[in-house]
C-alpha cells in the first residue's frame, strides 16, 4: 500500500511519458504509462554518450556533435522513428554531458570546458573551463573538481570535489567518491561511500546510485538529508543510472534492463541494447 508521502510524489497522473536510453547502439525511446513500459525503439542510431529532455525538446551528446529535437510533433502520432535530429554545431566534436539549464542548452566537451547554446539565437557561446564535466542538471555542473553553478554567461565554483553526479532541482544533491552530498549550510555528507548517480523530483524525494546499490530518500524526514534506505531493483544487473519525472522514477541498469517505479514497486524490461551509459525522464502527456 501506498504511504501519504508516495501518494504525494506519484499523485501526478500521465497517460504517456516518453523515456530516453543511451546506449553504444544508439538512443532507445520508450513509451510509459504509470510503471506500465510499452513500446520501444530506436530513436537514434550510432552511439549516445548523453541526453537530456524538457519541454524545450531533447538533447543528444554523441562522439560528433551535439543534436537536437524538438517536442512538436503529434504525440499521438509519435514513434521512436519518428523522433528527428539535427546537429547544433557544436565548437567541439565529442559531448561528454549535455543538459538544460536556465538560459538554453548546456553541453560541455573532453577538455572540461562548458558551452551555452540560445534556441532564439542559434549559437554557442562559452561558459568557462572545469576540471571535467561528468554531468549537468538544472543550474548546477558536476566535474572532476566540484560542483559549479551557471551565472549569467559563466561559471561558479561551489564546492567539494570528484562530483560524478548532481541533482540541481530542490535541496541540491551531489554523488561524490567521498560520499553522498545535500546543500544546505553548505555541503553536508547524508551518505559514506562513493557515488556515482544522483536524482531527485525537487520535492524532497531521491535516488542515487553508489558502491552498496541503489538507495532511495523517502521524503518523511524534514532535514537536509532525509532517510536513506536501500531500494534495490529487481534485476542481477547493476544500476548505471536513475532519474525522475512525470511522477514516475525510472532506472537502468549494465544490460540495458529499464525499471520503472509509479509507487507500487518496479517493473522492469529488457531492452536488448548494448554499452548502457544512462536515461532521462520526459515531461508526460496529462491524462485528458
Amino acid at each position: 500500500m501506498q504511504t501519504l508521502t508516495e501518494k504525494r510524489v506519484f499523485g501526478s497522473k500521465f497517460e504517456t511519458t516518453e523515456l530516453f536510453v543511451t546506449s553504444e547502439t544508439g538512443l532507445v525511446e520508450v513509451s510509459v504509462s504509470a510503471d506500465q513500459i510499452g513500446e520501444f525503439g530506436l530513436a537514434h542510431r550510432g552511439g549516445v554518450q548523453t541526453v537530456a529532455v524538457d519541454d524545450r525538446g531533447v538533447l543528444l551528446g554523441t562522439d560528433n556533435d551535439v543534436l537536437y529535437s524538438d517536442r512538436d510533433t503529434d504525440e499521438d502520432a509519435r514513434t521512436a522513428q519518428s523522433w528527428a535530429f539535427s546537429p547544433l554545431d557544436a565548437p567541439f566534436e565529442q559531448a561528454v554531458a549535455v543538459g538544460w539549464g536556465p538560459g538554453g542548452a548546456v553541453a560541455a566537451d573532453t577538455a572540461g570546458v562548458a558551452f551555452e547554446w540560445s534556441r532564439e539565437g542559434g549559437d554557442w557561446h562559452r561558459l568557462g573551463e572545469t576540471g571535467g564535466v561528468r554531468a549537468v542538471d538544472g543550474e548546477l555542473l558536476a566535474a572532476s573538481d566540484g560542483v559549479y553553478q551557471l551565472t549569467d554567461g559563466g561559471l561558479e565554483h561551489v564546492g567539494l570535489s570528484d562530483v560524478r553526479d548532481v541533482a540541481g532541482h530542490g535541496t541540491p544533491l551531489a554523488a561524490t567518491s567521498d560520499g553522498l552530498f545535500a546543500l544546505g549550510n553548505g555541503w553536508q555528507r547524508v551518505e559514506t561511500g562513493a557515488f556515482d548517480r544522483v536524482a531527485s523530483d525537487g520535492h524532497g524525494h531521491a535516488h542515487a546510485i553508489g558502491s552498496t546499490g541503489v538507495l532511495r530518500r523517502t521524503g518523511d524526514d524534514d532535514s537536509v538529508g532525509g532517510a536513506w534506505t536501500a531500494n534495490e531493483l529487481p534485476v542481477d544487473s547493476p544500476a548505471v543510472d536513475v532519474g525522475y519525472g512525470s511522477g514516475i522514477v525510472a532506472a537502468v541498469t549494465e544490460n540495458g534492463t529499464l525499471a520503472v517505479d509509479a509507487g507500487d514497486g518496479w517493473r522492469h524490461q529488457l531492452l536488448g541494447v548494448a554499452g548502457v551509459s544512462g536515461l532521462a525522464v520526459g515531461p508526460g502527456q496529462s491524462e485528458k
